[in-house]
Parts: C-alpha cells; sequence; structure tokens
C-alpha cells in the first residue's frame, strides 16, 4: 500500500521557534503557501487517492483541507487525536531556546529527538510511534494512495514504523514544514 505523509505547513508556534506539542496554533501565511506547494506536487502526481487521514490539531488540518481544495480527490477527511504531535508536556509553548538551556545540549537532544526519553509531563518518540502504530493497524489495505496529514514527530515515528529509520538514527531525522515522504506499507 502505497502511503504519502505531508507534514503542516508552518504554525505560529514554529515561526516563533517555541515547541508545540499538543497546543493548537494556526497555520502562518506560510505555511498556507506551503500547503498549496505541496497540493500542486501532489495532485499532478496522484490522481485518485484512497483517503485522507489526519490529526485533530488545527495546523494539520487546515494543511489537509488545504490540499484537498487544491487536488482532484474526492474523498472525506479522516480526523483523528493517535495522529496527533507528540506531546511536549511542561514544555509545550515555551521557547526551544529555553528549554534547551535548561536541561544542557545533550539532554535536550535526548529528549527532542531521541527514542525513549520524554520532557517533563509529556510523552517519548517511542509513546508517539505506539499510537501511529495503533492507527495504522485500524486502517483498511487499499490499492490507491493513503494521504496522511501530521506532524514532525507523528512522521518521525513513522519512519520506523516503515523502517526508513531506527530508533538509533532518527535522532537524525526531519521533515520540513510543508514537506512530504512516500512509502509503501
Amino acid at each position: 500500500m502505497k502511503t504519502v505523509w505531508i507534514r503542516h505547513g508552518q504554525s505560529e508556534y514554529n515561526a516563533k521557534n517555541l515547541a508545540t506539542g499538543w497546543h493548537d496554533p494556526n497555520l502562518t501565511q506560510l505555511g498556507i503557501e506551503q500547503a498549496l506547494n505541496t497540493a500542486s506536487i501532489l495532485g499532478k502526481k496522484y490522481t485518485v487517492i484512497d483517503s485522507i487521514h489526519t490529526s485533530d490539531l488545527r495546523r494539520a488540518a487546515h494543511t489537509a483541507n488545504l490540499v484537498l481544495e487544491n487536488t482532484p480527490w474526492f474523498v472525506d477527511i479522516q480526523y483523528d487525536s493517535r495522529l496527533r504531535e507528540r506531546d511536549y508536556g511542561d514544555w509545550s509553548g515555551k521557547d526551544k531556546d529555553e528549554n534547551r538551556k535548561s536541561v544542557g545540549d545533550e539532554q535536550f537532544l535526548a529528549i527532542r529527538r531521541g527514542w525513549d526519553i520524554a520532557p517533563p509531563n509529556g510523552e517519548s518518540l517511542k509513546d508517539t510511534c505506539r499510537r501511529v502504530a495503533d492507527y495504522l493497524d485500524s486502517i483498511p489495505q487499499a490499492d490507491l494512495p493513503i494521504i496522511f496529514v501530521c506532524h514532525g514527530n507523528t512522521i518521525r515515528a513513522a519512519s520506523i514504523i516503515f523502517k526508513q529509520n531506527t530508533t538509533e538514527s532518527v535522532v537524525n531525522w526531519e521533515i520540513e514544514t510543508g514537506g512530504f515522504v512516500e512509502w509503501d506499507y
């Protein structure tokens, strides 16, 4: 089964260098433009798809709607909290550089990009991966591409499920806002 994973366009928090997590900021104008650019590329590549699945958070849902409105696809969007960004707990809404200063560079990297260490009152990437895997298991196999519109850490978790990364290599892997990857499942 072909899957396409789209990271939402730039959000207000992305623009301010804030840890977002489950906070729910809007897209910026750049984020809207990124979503429209992704729609243009994917709408030409795929004339039909099976379905679109998105996080219930505003930045991903808005991106999914922009993509759908600007492609030839005629499907309903499926919203689910299991596709949410990783919960950054106490770090949510705080400046990433301040979070780094509070714990030091090495620990910050281990928490922010590592596999099994969570920020205070948040979840690890491993936890996020369990949610994403649970959602994938609930989706029927399809002959047409399935589109997922979600978040950087959701896609990082999926990269492990799809064996594009290991729990060790995922620390160095990132997808830009408005970017997408395609994987067979």
